[in-house]
């Protein structure tokens, strides 16, 4: 196994040197810190010791009260039905960081990025290649923000498949957000922004090409549409309503996953596509799908908690809000935390003077 410390000895590959380039960041704002001493790590860093400085930088962040930790205490909370620990919330923290180490490996080498072992049943390699033959509309691909997706994308891009990905970003970048769109691009799938004008009749474009759109789906982020509700985690949340408006017109629904990448790499899977019931009224039929799309992504989250990943701010936040209706313990416990996201910054950044000095 690599030495993860011997590693920072190594000598940086002159074309990423601009992986040193610090982005400009905000009073209090953590996730630039940790995108700043991922990507200064990336190059300088096996991908097999990516995770052990992930779980330090984790670490870091949780040293100190901060909304980022309270954000990943709710949703760890809730995903496992409990009250999360601290090392659980660590966990999540960790999961995330890992998956900025695969943007900047994306960006700034793809190969060294795919050169990790990516396991994959045959079976689900066939279901896509039957669902595929099947569709008169291409295949959706829907997955929770769990594990490495961006190299989910880019190894079945590499497998032949014609792949698109929804994902969001501000109507004005900021050159955080721009980094980790860069490292999207690299999977080398369509990039699709999710609430734009544009966004259906790209989604359009790959589905006619009979492609595949993958879409994170165990949040709907519109702060305008509802979405469609589905019970999971016993309680409520908004799905995205695209994948039962595309059944409906003949694509198929494939649930999928990705796992937490560790040394040695990940793990992926796809099941066969969800029925949509044509027979059913229309918005019946679209409930049913997205509730049964629903269990299959809600299973994979509660048996991979630690590989929940997402602790964003979420526009009409579901998380919050079953919190709100049904665990007002964790909205106490949030409450007395006293968070100081500039302190939990600097903290980051301290630890980007000793390890990358």
């Amino acid at each position: 196994m690599a030495d993860p410390i011997r590693d920072l000895s190594l000598p940086v590959p002159s074309n990423q040197i601009d992986a040193f380039t610090l982005l400009p960041r905000r009073h209090g704002d953590i996730q630039t810190a940790v995108v700043n001493l991922v990507n200064r790590l990336a190059p300088r860093v096996s991908p097999a010791s990516q995770p052990f400085f992930a779980q330090k930088i984790a670490e870091a962040i949780a040293g100190g009260p901060n909304s980022m930790v309270n954000s990943m205490f709710l949703r760890q909370s809730i995903i496992r039905g409990g009250t999360a620990t601290d090392d659980q919330v660590i966990e999540g923290l960790a999961a995330w960081v890992t998956v900025l180490f695969d943007l900047g490996n994306l960006q700034h080498d793809r190969g060294r990025a795919l050169d990790l072992e990516a396991r994959i049943p045959d079976e689900a390699l066939a279901s896509l290649s039957h669902a595929l033959a099947k569709s008169s509309n291409g295949c959706i691909l829907a997955v929770p923000h769990i594990g490495s997706i961006e190299l989910f994308a880019a190894h079945l891009k590499d497998r032949g498949v014609d792949i698109g990905f929804v994902y969001s970003i501000g109507d004005k970048p900021t050159p955080t957000e721009q980094w980790i769109y860069e490292g999207r691009c690299a999977t080398r799938g369509m990039p699709i922004a999710f609430g734009r004008r544009s966004t259906g009749a790209k989604i359009d474009r790959v589905l006619g090409r009979n492609g595949v759109v993958l879409m994170v789906v165990d949040v709907y982020p519109s702060a305008k549409y509802k979405g469609i509700v589905a019970r999971v985690h016993d309680a409520e949340f908004n799905y995205p309503p695209g994948p039962a408006r595309y059944a409906r017109s003949g694509t198929l629904v494939l649930p999928g996953f990705a796992s937490r990448r560790d040394a040695a790499g990940f793990s992926m899977n796809i099941l066969d596509p969800i029925e949509y019931c044509a027979s059913m009224p229309e918005q019946e039929a679209a409930s049913d799908l997205t509730q049964r799309l629903a269990v299959h992504i809600g299973g994979f989250i509660s048996a991979q908690p630690a590989a929940y990943w997402l602790w964003h701010p979420i526009p009409n936040d579901p998380f919050l809000a079953v919190a709100q209706r049904q665990r007002t313990d964790l909205l106490d416990s949030v409450a007395a935390s006293h968070p100081d996201d500039e302190a939990t910054a600097l903290a980051v950044e301290a630890v980007d003077s000793t390890l990358v000095a």
